[in-house]
């Protein structure tokens, strides 16, 4: 299943060669994949931009809840990074806010963190569970950060699938979304932006070379 997905990624390849030299990398997470209750508001739920500004070095992540509803808020997201990469090297800002939440805790080890179980990421951001709707990154809230420690960092070097657990499919991200109601699901890109990052990371060395 998965090889004819990698098959399917490298159709697409030719529409992306253009897409991979762009200086911005954006995800929105619009697809619960964990069999779980998505969240009730419409999509996307979450998104996720990093911008190089076109040189490399420096990445602004910005970290969006767009289209949560009630109560609910992110408990945890994750990314990966280029695997030729040290993902321990990464110095994240401190976060410019708007709204009242609590900022994350951030950790990054290779292959470290896992998402519903399975699938292994590279940096984990934990926001706060409790303390209140104040303290919980929820709705209409934003966190942006500089994140540097790499010379040769780019957006796209934040374009890669995590490493494969117990079978599930690979993801460039996911999302933990709790108070869903009683309930919680862990989010990501749908299936055919899945599909093209693989793509993108097949073709990242290559690209980077010629730049």
């Amino acid at each position: 299943m998965l090889k004819a997905r990698i098959a399917a990624a490298s159709i697409l390849l030719v529409s992306l060669t253009t897409a991979a030299w762009s200086a911005t990398l954006s995800y929105n997470l619009e697809m619960e994949f964990s069999g779980a209750t998505p969240p009730a508001g419409a999509t996307p739920w979450l998104n996720a931009t990093f911008d190089d500004g076109g040189t490399a070095g420096s990445v602004t992540l910005t970290l969006t809840a767009t289209n949560l509803i009630l109560d609910e808020f992110v408990g945890a997201w994750m990314f990966n990074l280029d695997p030729i990469l040290d993902p321990n090297q990464l110095v994240f800002s401190l976060p410019t806010k708007t709204g009242s939440f609590d900022a994350p805790v951030i950790s990054t080890s290779v292959d470290a963190y896992k998402a519903d179980g399975d699938g292994y990421f590279d940096i984990q951001l934990d926001f706060a569970t409790g303390g209140g709707a104040s303290a919980r990154f929820g709705l209409g809230e934003a966190a942006q950060y500089s994140i540097t420690g790499i010379g040769s960092l780019t957006a796209d070097s934040f374009g890669f699938l995590s490493a494969i657990g117990s079978g599930k499919d690979p993801l460039p991200t996911a999302a933990h979304i709790q108070s869903i109601g009683e309930d919680s699901g862990w989010i990501t890109v749908p299936e055919p932006a899945t599909l093209a990052l693989l793509g993108m990371g097949c073709l990242g060395l290559l690209l980077r070379k010629r730049r």
